[in-house]
């Protein structure tokens, strides 16, 4: 995939002058900076690059789908900024959060700005108007699921117990939804039949869902150096993770007090962190989540099966098994 990464390197470098230069619309300078303080620091842009890969695969221009792809992206930041005010972080992808740099306030206005300003890019892209309706829905839709996820996943940390069937249809919700609107979005721009767009966009769902149990396991076997983020937040924040619930079913006595001394605690000292991880690694919960999340990624490579054998086919296949091989 670090291959692959490079080959669409001045591919990603267009999005990447496409989304500054859709920020440049905002007139006041605070504004505008809280809004841009993700963006700018760089990132794979893995959704949009979904979007202009997908576009592709069922034969479309993939500067068709970039403007899509960047109202994904501009969606994602408007999630993070919000997401981190709500988790209370400090850093992400090595710098200040933008409530932390810039104030509550300013990242919540931050939020709601980009996700206003995405809805506006989606005219840009190159498609008929009946799919540029389309294109407004998907986008809409997820938004609205983000929401309940994001909500779901809070009520889970004020819960002893949480179900392993509720938390992949948390994570479905609040990222999985993402990728599935890139590849299909993409789909639609490339003008797919319905076969095709139905693939990708299950295609893009696997995905998201091995790429957030994915995460969870770098949260607990990454660095924060590595990772971008605060490692074992995860755990201090209450997070029942399926690495937690998988492991909750089988603990008991010290090992299970271990667990909640840390699990939810904000003042978890460091070596209760490390202690509450051990207990999850030593229990193979760890283990089974990479197993998980590596059947989900077969499985969405499995559905690319309707797609022509082509390039940019293969190129999906490498992007979804990049998603349970990453380092950060």
């Amino acid at each position: 995939m670090v291959a692959l990464l490079e080959s669409y390197k001045d591919r990603v470098e267009k999005i990447n002058e496409y989304i500054m230069r859709s920020l440049e619309v905002v007139e006041n300078k605070n504004l505008k900076a809280a809004m841009a303080h993700y963006p700018q620091a760089g990132g794979k842009r893995l959704r949009p690059l979904l979007a202009t890969i997908s576009c592709e695969a069922v034969g479309g221009r993939w500067s068709a789908a970039m403007p899509f792809g960047a109202a994904l992206e501009l969606v994602h930041n408007f999630t993070l900024v919000h997401d981190d005010v709500m988790d209370n972080d400090e850093t992400r992808r090595g710098i200040k959060t933008v409530h932390t740099q810039y104030g509550v306030p300013e990242a919540i206005l931050a939020g709601d700005a980009l996700f206003a300003r995405a809805f506006e890019l989606i005219p840009d892209s190159d498609t008929h108007d009946d799919r540029l309706v389309q294109l407004v829905d998907i986008i809409a839709k997820a938004v609205r699921l983000l929401a309940e996820g994001q909500q779901m996943d809070m009520d889970f940390e004020d819960r002893k117990t949480v179900k392993d069937t509720e938390y992949m249809k948390m994570i479905e919700l609040k990222t999985a939804v993402l990728y599935s609107a890139a590849a299909q979005g993409g789909a639609v721009i490339g003008e797919s039949s319905e076969q095709e767009e139905e693939a990708l966009r299950e295609y893009g769902r696997l995905v998201g869902l091995g790429f957030q149990i994915w995460d969870d396991v770098l949260d607990l076997t990454s660095d924060q150096k590595t990772f971008g983020k605060p490692v074992l937040n995860d755990i201090r924040n209450g997070k029942k993770t399926l690495i937690v619930i998988s492991a909750l079913e089988d603990l008991h006595g010290k090992e299970r007090e271990d667990l909640f001394k840390a699990l939810g605690n904000k003042k978890a000292t460091p070596d209760q962190l490390v202690a509450a991880k051990d207990v999850l690694d030593r229990a193979g919960a760890i283990d089974h989540a990479i197993e998980i999340a590596n059947g989900l990624v077969k499985g969405a490579k499995d559905k690319l099966s309707v797609l022509k054998d082509t390039k940019h086919k293969k190129c999906l296949e490498s992007f979804a098994d990049y998603t349970v091989t990453r380092k950060t």
